[in-house]
């Protein structure tokens, strides 16, 4: 990881533009800081491990191929910190970010229960902010890259369950909601039941899981109790990770299992091992995500193509593309605020209007990608992937973006 002081000082250096007093923060080719607050360690470290390299690769295209040029060809400088996956410890590097090393955005992983925390901070100091992965703004100073609770999360998991039953012919009549249980976990549980109910599926049982738990082997006996057709629910990388080891040691294969994130992320192949992925991964489970390599969108094939041969990221997953498109977004507040004062900032986030097609959007959302009053996605759609023996992805649903058919339930 890069230190965050060593960062900033380099930077500038290498650009050959010297050191510059923090609060210089003006048009006229003179850098602009942006804060990156990522959990870089803790519960949620995978989505910022994986996501920045490709934010830092991104910003560094962006400074060689001429800056900001709406600002004097502006560098920009970023200043990194790491959250810990603690909200109060992002509050309080919010407040170190913006006051003494005077940022004027703050961009990061910023799942829900740090943006809760944030939200004050942001308000006090009107500073605006970009979450890649929160699924509530909380704020009408952040804007995030992630699914929306209900129209986001929840109904593309309906939407998915609908069709293995009703097209692709899964017998799928009983679910449980399985969950991490935090901020986001907890929010997506509010809407998915009800949304399944109203398709027709019986909720047999309710799972949290324990965000911090060091193994799952009690919630897969609750499962292989209730022996659920359809396991269901937001789970983070860690927690689908600690489940599905948790199936293989018992070897539990009467379920399908379906969460948002989670699944999709490239960290699940590595963290249980060929052999366990292989077993469980490629076996009725289903993940979420806004990118595929295989995906029929040109943009999205060739950032997953420059983060790996020039960004030398090996596993490109959503992740990556995450923070790839927050770099572009960023890219783009900055070119058209008329200043870097705060107003102007959140201004041009509400404007924002990236078309589907567009070289720089990287996600697949055909309506485009811009900002609801909520902060949040307008196009809350997704892909489904299931994985493969050899650790690649293959999308199976929507049927406009599959590249195949689900593998046969059982």
């Amino acid at each position: 990881m890069i230190n965050r002081r060593a960062f900033a000082l380099a930077v500038p250096a290498a650009l050959g533009l010297g050191l510059v007093p923090i609060r210089a923060q003006v048009t006229g080719g003179k850098p602009i800081r942006i804060g990156v607050l990522n959990s870089m360690s803790g519960s949620l470290a995978a989505y910022g491990r994986e996501g920045q390299p490709a934010f830092e690769h991104v910003i560094k295209s962006i400074n060689s191929t001429g800056g900001i040029k709406s600002k004097g060809g502006a560098m920009i400088e970023l200043v990194l910190a790491d959250d810990e996956s603690q909200p109060s410890k992002a509050a309080s590097e919010a407040r170190r970010l913006i006051q003494r090393e005077g940022v004027c955005v703050l961009v990061g992983s910023l799942q829900s229960v740090q943006m809760i925390a944030l939200a004050p901070v942001l308000k006090e100091l009107k500073t605006p902010a970009l979450s890649v992965w929160g699924g509530g703004a909380e704020s009408d100073r952040i804007f995030s890259l992630g699914y929306p609770y209900d129209r986001g999360t929840a109904q593309n998991i309906q939407n998915l369950l609908v069709y293995l039953r009703d097209d692709a012919k899964y017998p799928l009549k009983t679910a449980v909601m399985a969950y991490s249980d935090y901020e986001g976990g907890q929010q997506v549980n509010k809407f998915l039941p009800r949304r399944l109910l109203e398709s027709g599926f019986q909720i047999v049982g309710d799972l949290p899981l324990d965000p911090k738990a060091s193994d799952h082997a009690g919630a897969m006996e609750r499962i292989r109790y209730l022996k659920p057709d359809i396991v269901a629910g937001l789970v983070t990388p860690r927690n689908g990770i600690l489940l599905q080891r948790a199936r293989y040691e018992a070897g539990y294969h009467d379920s399908v299992f379906c969460s948002g994130l989670g699944y999709s992320d490239q960290s699940m192949w590595s963290e249980l091992g060929p052999d366990v992925a292989k077993s469980v991964l490629t076996s009725d489970v289903f993940g979420m995500t806004a990118f595929s390599p295989g995906a029929k969108i040109p943009a999205m094939r060739a950032i997953a193509e420059e983060l790996r041969a020039n960004g030398k990221i090996e596993h490109v997953g959503q992740g990556a593309i995450q923070f790839a498109q927050a770099a572009r977004v960023l890219q783009r507040v900055l070119e058209m605020s008329t200043s870097l004062e705060p107003g102007q900032l959140v201004d041009a986030f509400r404007k924002i209007d990236i078309p589907f097609g567009a070289p720089d959007l990287y996600l697949a959302k055909p309506k485009g990608l811009q900002f609801a009053d909520d902060g949040l996605l307008s196009d809350g759609s997704a892909m489904f992937i299931q994985w493969t023996a050899d650790r690649s992805q293959q999308v199976v649903y929507p049927k406009i973006a599959a590249e195949t058919v689900p593998a046969k339930h059982g």
